[in-house]
């Protein structure tokens, strides 16, 4: 079986690129069955005029420098159907795309030690299987959107690197319940440098109220962006339809705290302390009243004793 297991068990010669039967990747991918393993020489550069579809459990290495490269303005889709995290492995392998998503995975996949650049979206993630798609010791780079992750599905980043791009990572389509959910711990992984305009942003999201079972959802077109995340906690107050919302996005953790339609004041959604904090304005003020409260006694104070010196 392929390294990091999970595949078929079948002792197959490896597909070697580029030689005389398999001079691209393209080529060897064609008639693959599950188990088939592609070998890519070191400096092969190979540009792609049609996606690269992988409907089969197969392993497709590059060499230890990484400098195999796939490049154009097609990229890599991924459609295995069985589940596996490891039905297809990419390893140590460059992807540069002009164009479409460069990594799309509908399916069960590994994508490790790759780097990954595109002027669209880097990876596309919209399978539905739990823990189904994992990306390990890879570097997005210099895309529009690093990774775009449908909102059902779920994915693992370890040790994966996103810098240089507009937006680090854009969930669609987030569920979450009034309180804490573990939402985003698969992704908390991940590290960011560099990004221009969010390290990670929500589209489309919505929120279930604990006491009465009514959804709440974001308006359209709406976006909640932090950047700081996962090394710092985040809090945003977002509209709904039904209310405004205040996020605190803490490591994988994400608390819905609600405020009803004509509230001032937020009905939390849990009990932990770190929601009972004000916001930094509000403790700013706090301490500007103390303050004017300690001048206002010291001012009596002096007029006090004013009244008490003897009249000459």
């Amino acid at each position: 079986a392929p390294p990091g297991g999970g595949g078929p068990c079948m002792d197959f010669a490896p597909r070697v690129v580029p030689s005389p039967e398999w001079p691209t990747v393209a080529l060897a991918v064609v008639d693959a069955v599950d188990g088939t393993r592609i070998e890519v020489l070191p400096n092969h550069s190979e540009v792609l005029t049609a996606p690269l579809i992988l409907d089969t459990a197969i392993y497709i290495e590059g060499p230890a420098d990484c400098s195999a490269r796939l490049l154009g303005e097609e990229g890599i889709l991924v459609t295995a159907e069985t589940v596996r995290r490891n039905a297809v492995v990419l390893r140590s392998m460059r992807l540069n795309v002009n164009g479409g998503p460069a990594f799309v995975a509908a399916g069960g996949c590994t994508v490790e030690r790759c780097v990954i650049t595109a002027t669209g979206v880097g990876v596309e993630v919209t399978t539905r299987s739990s823990s189904a798609v994992r990306l390990v010791d890879t570097v997005v780079h210099g895309c529009n959107v690093g990774i775009s992750l449908a909102g059902s599905a779920t994915m693992v980043l370890d040790n994966t690197v996103i810098e240089s791009c507009a937006c680090g990572i854009m969930v669609t389509g987030l569920d979450i319940k009034e309180g804490w959910n573990e939402a985003l711990a698969s992704l908390a992984g991940v590290a960011f440098r560099e990004n221009r305009r969010a390290d990670l942003a929500l589209r489309a999201w919505s929120v279930w109220e604990a006491a009465s079972g009514k959804v709440r959802r974001a308006p359209p077109g709406g976006e909640v962006s932090v950047k700081g995340w996962p090394l710092e906690s985040c809090s945003v107050v977002a509209p709904t339809d039904r209310g405004a919302v205040v996020l605190h996005i803490s490591g994988g953790s994400v608390n819905a705290t609600l405020f009803e339609e004509e509230e001032e004041t937020p009905r939390h959604g849990s009990e932990d302390p770190s929601m009972e904090m004000m916001p930094e304005q509000e403790r700013e003020l706090e301490l500007e009243q103390e303050q004017e409260q300690e001048q206002e006694q010291e001012q009596e104070q002096e007029e006090h004793q004013g009244d008490m010196r003897p009249i000459v």
